[in-house]
């Protein structure tokens, strides 16, 4: 499964600071810089804030996280078993 938003509108778990877009500069502040609050598309922390919410969500749902292997949870409930392997913004059960 895809999650196609997987890198959009997620919580940061920094503080990450960017500069005004070309274009969209503010005249009275040329340079001013703006602290982000969600995760936008490229950037390179976007990744590990999605992780680390799949992985806060899957936990508190009863899942364990693989001791080796960080992306692989496992949830056994009354003789189910229920593996979920998460690789970028992809998911396999």
């Amino acid at each position: 499964m895809n999650v196609k938003s997987a890198f959009l509108n997620r919580y940061l778990n920094e503080e990450v600071y960017v500069e005004q877009p070309k274009g969209f500069i503010d005249p009275g502040f040329p340079d001013q810089v703006y602290e982000l609050r969600k995760v936008i598309y490229g950037l390179k922390q976007a990744p590990r804030a999605w992780h680390d919410r799949l992985t806060k969500f899957l936990v508190n749902n009863g899942c364990t996280k693989g001791g080796i292997d960080k992306i692989l949870f496992v949830k056994e409930d009354k003789g189910k078993l229920v593996i979920a392997h998460a690789y970028v913004d992809d998911i396999l059960f």
